[in-house]
């Protein structure tokens, strides 16, 4: 395994282990039963972020070599 995903599969660990702690931090921060925008919005990049370097790392590892050019996969749908 290489450092990039090693580094990466940290980040999800670390991601996995605090989850719990941030939603209870957020549920306490409720107004009138009402999530806080801030935090929310603080998790949700942070979670679209990962998931931009996961979705990067899994297209990186998808890309064929064929006669020294890269080709891009084909397309998910």
């Amino acid at each position: 395994m290489i450092e990039r995903d090693r580094e990466l599969l940290a980040r999800l660990r670390r991601v996995n282990s605090n989850l719990g702690t941030v939603v209870v931090e957020i549920m306490a921060q409720q107004d009138g039963g009402e999530l806080p925008p801030d935090p929310l919005r603080l998790l949700g990049r942070n979670f679209a972020e990962l998931g931009d370097e996961l979705l990067a790392r899994a297209a990186e590892r998808d890309a064929v070599v064929l006669e020294g050019e890269v080709l891009d996969p084909p397309a998910i749908h």
